[in-house]
């Protein structure tokens, strides 16, 4: 059976390819239900309309959810609060969902404590998630591609501190400075941390971070895809078949593409042994036939 026509190199393409190494047929979609766990904060009176809130609550910020009688679930805040300029002082906000609540009641705000995706086919549920498992997993080597050295970073005007991105999978100051030296930076609760000096506020105007960043997977090189495929079909394997023989000849092909994401790698990085400058490699070696070519 052919793969569904989705584009080169996404996910659904990754997911086929995962479940045609097993000998299972390909789907459509990877389409799951996600179920957002809420976190309650505090109550408040208003009444909606259509997709209008209005109430005495000041700064009610974006993204906040809202339950109550008469409320559609997952109805959150979509822009920032209008002042009415009556009195007493009243506020317009946008909503999400159109519905209508009758009459002031109560409301309770709410925050995304964390989300719950389900994927209705077990299989590519686990497909899935060991595609995603295993591409974290090879990104957190370091590669070429997802290494940034000497990123000047800004802390917060107000805080000093320096909020560390969801996709940075290490966020450490570069010691290319002589600023950094005698500092030790770890990600303690998604800041950047000092535990040399015990804070995780920072005077200096900037900072010279390197970031080893995670990439989505349709982002990554050919290589490193296939790759992350190879690995991934061989613990799919290995968690839902439970076939030696078939598991063997998977890791035969993981280890074939990780060579070609190695050798991939060497050409990308210009390595050299005798070392090189960040900008580049300049060294270049004795090539006879120059010689023979004068």
């Amino acid at each position: 059976m052919p793969f569904p026509t989705t584009g080169p190199n996404t996910q659904l393409q990754a997911v086929n390819q995962i479940l045609a190494s097993v000998g299972q047929a390909p789907v459509n979609t990877l389409t799951t239900e996600t179920t957002f766990v809420l976190e309650p904060l505090t109550t408040f009176t208003g009444s909606i309309t259509g997709t209008t809130l209005t109430t005495e609550e000041t700064d009610i910020p974006i993204g906040t959810y809202l339950t109550g009688t008469g409320i559609t679930p997952n109805t959150a805040i979509s822009t920032t609060g209008t002042a009415l300029g009556t009195n007493p002082e009243t506020y317009n906000y946008t909503v999400n969902i159109s519905h209508t609540s009758t009459g002031n009641i109560p409301i309770q705000k709410s925050v995304v404590s964390y989300k719950v995706e389900t994927q209705t086919n077990p299989d590519v549920a686990i497909a899935f998630n060991t595609l995603k498992e295993i591409s974290r997993e090879i990104q957190s080597e370091g590669w070429t591609f997802n290494k940034e050295l000497n990123l000047e970073v800004t802390p917060d005007a107000t805080t000093k501190k320096i909020a560390i991105p969801n996709n940075a999978i290490q966020y450490d100051l570069s010691q290319d400075y002589v600023a950094n030296l005698g500092r030790n930076s770890v990600n303690r609760g998604g800041y950047l941390y000092d535990t040399i000096k015990h804070t995780d506020q920072w005077e200096d105007e900037t900072l010279y971070i390197d970031v080893l960043w995670e990439w989505d997977y349709q982002y990554l090189p050919q290589p490193i895809q296939a790759y992350i495929v190879a690995r991934a079909s061989a613990v799919f394997s290995s968690r839902v078949i439970g076939d030696g023989q078939q598991f063997q000849m998977l890791s035969q092909k993981e280890a074939y593409t990780k060579a070609m994401a190695l050798e991939y790698e060497c050409n990308q990085g210009d390595y050299t042994y005798f070392g090189s400058p960040q900008s580049g490699n300049y060294y270049r070696s004795y090539k006879p036939y120059n010689a023979l070519y004068r």
